[in-house]
């Protein structure tokens, strides 16, 4: 069954949506080698699929992005290689975005009072971050750096900032 069939039986039967979670990553989507991890994806590959909103972007996207594939190669592969290769994608993604969740710090109350909330700016916050450590002044050069690079990073400059209070917190201790 292509995907095309697949697309016109799912809107006459729903509820089909947990067989295809199991369906696993195909070695290959039509006559495309599918990568072993997203690890070597850019930021700007990452972004895109972050992004993804719809269903027929769920499909559509990783197929694009990860394997260079057109929507008409996409519509003739075979729906379980595509299905399969977009969920596993999915749980990558939300692997990724984990990982990402963990270098955030928690603010202090104070921090709190100051206003820290108003201080997230999203997927362009997380660019010009790394673009401004890192002295790159174009943000399109930091969509080409491995997304691992850019955690790695963040993940430094978490643990920094816990030691640094925890340091903080000895010292104002020890002045008592």
């Amino acid at each position: 069954m292509t995907v095309r069939e697949l697309l016109i039986i799912g809107n006459l039967s729903r509820g089909i949506e947990g067989e295809m979670e199991k369906l696993r990553k195909p070695w290959k989507v039509g006559k495309v080698k599918t990568p072993e991890t997203l690890n070597d994806i850019s930021m700007g590959e990452l972004m895109q699929l972050q992004s993804i909103s719809t269903d027929m972007e769920t499909i559509m996207v990783p197929c694009r992005v990860l394997l260079g594939m057109s929507e008409r190669e996409v519509m003739r592969a075979e729906a379980s290689e595509v299905i399969g290769f977009c969920f596993w994608v999915a749980r990558e993604v939300k692997r990724i975005n984990k990982l990402f969740a963990s270098t955030s710090v928690p603010p202090t109350p104070e921090e709190k009072q100051a206003g820290s909330d108003k201080l997230n700016f999203g997927l362009f916050g997380l660019l010009d971050y790394y673009a401004q450590r890192m002295g790159i002044t174009d943000h399109e050069e930091v969509e080409r750096v491995p997304w691992i690079r850019v955690y790695k990073c963040l993940d430094m400059d978490a643990e920094r900032t816990r030691f640094e209070r925890r340091l903080r917190n000895i010292l104002n201790k020890n002045k008592k």
